[in-house]
């Protein structure tokens, strides 16, 4: 299987980077990203690519994907609801309109949250927003998926460049393990993610919005 990965630099991204360079069945991992990364993995290939609006130019290094995981967004805190509309509806969709040229039957993975509202009528941008985003994969491919974590805990030594999510990530570890084991519904981490991803790529799912506890069960094998 052959994947690409969007914002893999990021704390979540990350997982799904890790994750997939883990999975035996995983033969190429590209990442897509503005900057160079570090790519020590044989299994890794990295494309420096800087107009997200436009992915013609990096159009043969997608040929023959089976899988994106879209990792890349940013906080609404702070941006201008263009810049915010532009990076997380408009770049996720020319990347998704390059990819269904390519591969109509290709597995898109796209990183949304908690609180995104499908309807699109949120008194929040945001939730409006991710939710168009969503409805828009999901439309375009028969294997579109939401993905909507609540709070994420790093698991592969990977930081989140926000600082206040660096000190709730601080405030909230210690709490970890009695959280998980009163809910499915208010924690995960980046590994689960990005197992979550995989086998949505592997074997699909019959809902394609999976909220927090979907995640945990995907990524928690079954007991025997």
């Amino acid at each position: 299987m052959k994947v690409v990965i969007f914002g893999g630099s990021g704390l979540i991204g990350d997982g799904f980077v890790q994750e997939s360079l883990r999975a035996p069945d995983v033969t190429d991992v590209i990442t897509v990203g503005r900057s160079p990364m570090g790519t020590p993995h044989p299994k890794q290939r990295h494309v420096v690519h800087d107009d997200f609006l436009d992915l013609s130019a990096i159009r043969t290094d997608l040929d023959g994907v089976d899988a994106c995981f879209w990792g890349l967004g940013v906080s609404a805190v702070g941006m201008s609801p263009h810049d915010y509309e532009r990076v997380t509806y408009d770049y996720t969709m020319a990347a998704a309109r390059t990819l269904a040229e390519l591969n109509p039957d290709l597995t898109f993975a796209y990183l949304s949250g908690a609180g995104t509202d499908s309807t699109e009528q949120s008194r929040s941008r945001w939730a409006r927003v991710k939710g168009r985003t969503e409805n828009a994969i999901i439309n375009a491919f028969p294997h579109g998926y939401a993905l909507r974590p609540a709070f994420v805990l790093p698991a592969h030594q990977q930081r989140s460049k926000t600082r206040s999510y660096r000190w709730g990530t601080a405030a909230i570890t210690p709490l970890a393990p009695l959280i998980r084991r009163l809910t499915d519904a208010a924690m995960t981490d980046t590994a689960q993610i990005g197992q979550a991803a995989l086998h949505l790529a592997r074997q699909g799912h019959p809902r394609h919005v999976l909220e927090n506890r979907d995640i945990v069960a995907l990524a928690t094998p079954p007991h025997p």
